[in-house]
């Protein structure tokens, strides 16, 4: 009985209250913190972060658990930056053309890889000029081929 009487003390006493409420205190600034955290990381992402805001509020840790699944798979300026590189990239496959077949560089006006003889483009029977393989009509001289 003595030994409940104490355990019945340290629970109520002034030390115990106070410890339980500054951890009480500090979870409430963790979960404030984790919602703060969510709606700045779906803004990042173009998600809508006043909703998972209030997800992440409402549902607490399922609520982070749900946007960590749903959210966005990439950032705002990751995606922006991937397209950008693609971009350059295919300007500079523009400017440097490659064989299709054996990827070696080859001249804006071949007519076929001197490497693997791959046809790269026909030849205006009228000029002469070289044409996509697709063209039907030279458009240098009109000359239907």
């Amino acid at each position: 009985m003595e030994i409940l009487d104490e355990i019945l003390q340290f629970f109520t006493s002034p030390i115990f209250k106070l410890g339980l409420n500054v951890t009480i205190f500090f979870l409430i600034l963790l979960w404030l913190s984790v919602v703060y955290w969510v709606y700045r990381d779906a803004v990042r992402r173009d998600a809508s972060g006043i909703f998972w805001a209030v997800v992440a509020l409402i549902f607490g840790f399922f609520g982070l658990i749900l946007y960590f699944i749903l959210r966005p798979p990439e950032l705002r300026e990751d995606a922006l930056e991937r397209e950008l590189e693609i971009e350059a990239k295919e300007r500079l496959v523009e400017e440097n053309p490659h064989c299709p077949a054996c990827g070696k560089r080859v001249e804006v006006d071949f007519l076929i890889c001197p490497y693997c003889r791959k046809k790269l483009k026909n030849s205006c029977t009228q000029c002469g000029r070289s044409l996509q393989l697709n063209w039907v009509v030279c458009p240098y001289c009109r000359y239907e081929t």
